[in-house]
């Protein structure tokens, strides 16, 4: 087969193992915030929200574990010798997702000490915001699979942080989008396949923005 046939097959490839990671990662995280939030409600106070904020994160680590194994099985295909994928992408996910988890927990806490409601935010403004938070915490997840890939690719190593902020700014407020359903309808088939939809969208967004420059940075290394 010709290079460019192998480039295409790696990124679609890569783009089916991203968009099923996500839906079985940040799906998972929904359905136990559903439960969580059901059960305990929304956090109030500083205890409450630190104790939120701590839940959403370990859920962030199974997150990284998904994503990491798929990604690693699609990239062993280019790069058989890549070894702590796995590892970096957990680590990457606890601190993207600690990152995170740091806007809402301080809007728990200050609301809790505040006898003045929070403002009301619009959709667009909090779909930019989920666009900006992507930006920032693209990279901060990619970081530890950087490490790794600058071993085996020096020369252009460094574009999958960018890459990803791309990818991720593109992706986050799909993600926005798909929560914001909860505030559409009640009706838990229509929840559940509305957000699962928005989960696999993102993940296929965000696979295809990285992965079509991973497929120029592997470079020479995609071929038969």
């Amino acid at each position: 087969m010709s290079v460019e046939t192998w480039a295409n097959k790696f990124w679609w490839h890569w783009i089916v193992a991203n968009s099923l990671a996500e839906f079985l990662g940040l799906g998972s995280i929904a359905a136990a915030g559903f439960v969580v939030v059901t059960q305990l409600g929304e956090p109030h106070g500083l205890f409450a929200a630190l104790r939120f904020a701590l839940i959403f994160i370990l859920l962030g680590a199974f997150e990284g574990l998904v994503v990491g194994l798929a990604q690693a099985k699609v990239l062993q295909q280019r790069l058989p010798m890549l070894r702590g994928w796995i590892r970096a992408t957990v680590v990457g996910a606890v601190l993207a997702w600690t990152l995170g988890m740091l806007p809402s927990t301080l809007m728990s806490i200050t609301a809790a000490n505040s006898a003045v409601p929070p403002p009301a935010i619009s959709e667009g403004l909090r779909l930019l915001f989920a666009a900006g938070l992507g930006l920032i915490t693209g990279p901060v997840l990619a970081f530890f699979q950087w490490r790794r890939l600058r071993v085996y690719i020096t020369a252009r190593a460094g574009w999958w942080l960018p890459a990803n902020a791309l990818a991720w700014a593109l992706g986050m407020p799909v993600i926005f989008a798909g929560a914001h359903i909860s505030a559409i309808t009640t009706n838990p088939v229509y929840l559940a396949v509305g957000v699962g939809l928005s989960l696999l969208l993102a993940g296929a967004l965000v696979g295809a923005v990285h992965g079509r420059v991973l497929v120029w940075m592997l470079g020479d290394a995609i071929s038969p």
